[in-house]
């Protein structure tokens, strides 16, 4: 079973809306605009098959590049939440400037946590640039960003994928 999304079929000004920060604000908000309307009862259905959905032949670059981002989150995202940082290491070793022993585990402490934010930071800008691939995608033209979720369901579905990683 697909999930269902209620669009608006015409009128898209009278929608609330936002905009990302890319460089083609108009066309990536028009996406926008059709999934964040609140006119759901004037507009027709489309159905997003996301159980089965498969990228197709023009899709599959930008496909390929967001799922290999979209793999990697999981990880990322577990090692976020287990973050604890240094903290103490840090004001132990600042108070007892020294004490020799306090400032080796300190930097010890501190060593790897820096290698693990450079991770985090390289991930986050992978996943910048595969967002602004496949929001270029979902909204250029010829086609109206309602037909790009109706013909390109796969990359609709990892736009929703990174959606909801984002609420975590």
């Amino acid at each position: 079973m697909g999930n269902l999304i209620k669009v608006p079929g015409k009128d898209l000004e009278n929608c609330p809306h936002f905009f990302l920060d890319f460089e083609s604000k108009g066309l990536m908000g028009n996406l926008l605009k059709v999934l964040a309307c609140a006119e759901l009862e004037h507009g027709p259905i489309v159905f997003l098959d996301f159980e089965h959905a498969q990228p197709t032949e023009a899709e599959t670059a930008v496909w390929n590049q967001v799922s290999a981002v979209l793999e990697e989150a999981h990880g990322i995202l577990a090692e976020l939440q287990s973050y604890n940082g240094a903290g103490q290491e840090i004001r132990e070793a600042i108070q007892n400037p020294g004490d020799l022993a306090l400032q080796e585990k300190a930097w010890n402490a501190v060593c790897p946590l820096v290698a693990k934010l450079k991770r985090f930071y390289e991930f986050s800008l992978r996943l910048e640039n595969a967002l602004r691939s496949l929001l270029e995608a979902l909204t250029s033209p010829p086609y109206a960003p309602m037909q790009h979720l109706e013909r390109e369901q796969a990359l609709a579905k990892q736009f929703a994928e990174i959606l909801q990683h984002t609420q975590l």
